[in-house]
């Protein structure tokens, strides 16, 4: 409306609701969008589509338009429905995550990962007994590309330019 309040007449005016916490570009575009509802809105799931382009689970090639929106941490346990929280996973895929010696985990990529802030599986005991957080590059052909020309450049000792 224009007006101006404190931040904790905000906080007071927000007690027993249901916000949306949104974070834009300048050109309008969310760059954030947090909610507490357990659904992803039509603007977070064409986020996921930019940034996953598709199936996040290793080997897989089922594109974004065959995707369902995945909480990492299960909405059941907690987890928000926040573009953090939040990745693309085609329902085969989404059938294998699951709390069982079988099921499929999904994480987060830590700070301290190349692939930060990406969707890492990891695979049950009996297929990875080392636990190894895994992230799917069929669709970040550039990422790809990127990594094998650092990688030849290094191999050579020049950098690209």
């Amino acid at each position: 409306s224009g007006g101006h309040v404190s931040i904790d007449e905000a906080l007071k005016m927000a007690e027993g609701t249901c916000p949306v916490l949104a974070v834009l570009d300048a050109d309008g575009l969310p760059l954030y969008l947090g909610r507490c509802e357990r659904l992803a809105t039509p603007a977070q799931r064409l986020a996921l589509i930019a940034r996953d382009k598709g199936c996040t689970r290793p080997g897989c090639d089922a594109p974004a338009s065959m995707c369902a929106v995945h909480h990492i941490t299960d909405w059941a346990k907690g987890g928000p429905t926040d573009l953090t929280n939040l990745t693309l996973v085609c329902d085969h895929c989404h059938a294998l995550v699951n709390d069982s010696a079988d099921g499929w985990k999904t994480v987060v990529m830590g700070k301290d990962s190349p692939y930060r802030g990406r969707t890492g599986w990891i695979a049950p005991k009996r297929l990875d007994p080392t636990g190894t957080a895994r992230v799917n590059d069929r669709h970040h052909v550039g990422q790809q590309v990127a990594t094998a020309i650092d990688s030849s450049c290094q191999r050579w000792g020049s950098r690209a330019a």
